[in-house]
């Protein structure tokens, strides 16, 4: 199954509430604001769900439009809202090697989703190390090595409640050394409130530009697209403490709410560099704004 059609599966009920207000009635008041509230349902965010009801208004389409009319419309306006969010995280690098920092909270998918990301960069010919910056939790440790031997992608890490930051600059030297182009840093889980946890990413940047003053040349946040609300706060704090040039909005799959990419998006101005349909190692894949457009709408 294609990642379009396991969205279809997935924001079915989405599909079907907004599909339920534009099936064989007349376009009349009511009909916008049904229309508006299916997308505020649906986590689209109150501002854009009125924005596109309004466009829909402006339109002015005839009483008996048809529902292919409807659908292709609001498909075509979700797509021009998602298109400049879309983030080519894969594409060939110069940095020797490129450095990627990956923050979040715990249970979000953080690490899958490295392991995940440095098989697309694989299979597209680089040479990846990852660095298991995550010296709090040895199970996470054990989980990126168990990525790395499935997937023949090296691992450096430390020993336990070893000094963060140290192992990242030492897997750094270690992958310079060997002309790896990608280094993945996986970091440990914590709260967005947490001052003392944000301070020791701080450290971990501090110690990267020692090496490469122009590093990391992406910080991303990974996000449990099924959190909501909690999503958009995790999204405020990180960019606010720490900066962040993007996100992975994994779990997709499992909520019926296909609005949270659009809402983080018309919010927080944050590109999306992949997002997470299943617990597969094919199931992270780059974002496309008009399959995830298609998907919300059932088309």
């Amino acid at each position: 199954m294609g990642i379009l059609d396991k969205l279809k599966k997935t924001f079915r009920k989405t599909s079907e509430s907004i599909l339920t207000v534009v099936a064989g009635k007349k376009i009349d008041e009511n009909f916008y604001q049904e229309i508006e509230d299916a997308l505020i349902r649906a986590d689209v965010g109150a501002q854009t769900s009125i924005m596109l009801a309004q466009k829909l208004a402006d339109k002015k389409f005839p009483r008996d439009a048809t529902e292919s009319e409807i659908k292709k419309f609001l498909v075509d306006e979700i797509t021009q809202l998602l298109e400049p969010y879309e983030a080519d995280l894969f594409d060939s690098t110069n940095k020797n090697p490129e450095i990627i920092l990956v923050i979040g909270v715990n249970g979000n998918g953080k690490t899958t989703s490295i392991a995940k990301l440095a098989n697309i960069f694989k299979q597209k010919g680089h040479d990846p190390l990852l660095i298991a910056g995550d010296t709090f939790r040895a199970a996470a440790v054990e989980q990126l090595k168990y990525w790395g031997n499935q997937l023949g992608i090296e691992v450096f890490h430390g020993k336990e409640q070893a000094d963060a930051a140290g192992v990242v600059y030492s897997g750094i030297e270690k992958a310079k050394s060997e002309n790896k182009d990608i280094v993945i840093i996986d970091t440990a889980g914590r709260m967005q409130n947490r001052d003392d946890l944000i301070a020791e990413l701080d450290k971990i940047k501090r110690v990267i530009r020692k090496i490469d003053d122009t590093a990391p040349h992406k910080t991303i946040l990974v996000l449990d697209g099924l959190t909501g609300q909690t999503a958009h706060l995790q999204v405020e704090s990180f960019l606010n403490k720490v900066g962040i040039d993007g996100l992975i909005v994994t779990k997709l799959d499992s909520t019926a709410k296909g609005g949270v990419v659009i809402s983080l998006t018309q919010k927080y101005k944050a590109p999306i560099f992949a997002i997470g349909v299943g617990e597969g190692i094919e199931d992270l894949q780059p974002f496309s704004a008009s399959q995830y457009a298609s998907a919300i709408l059932g088309e």
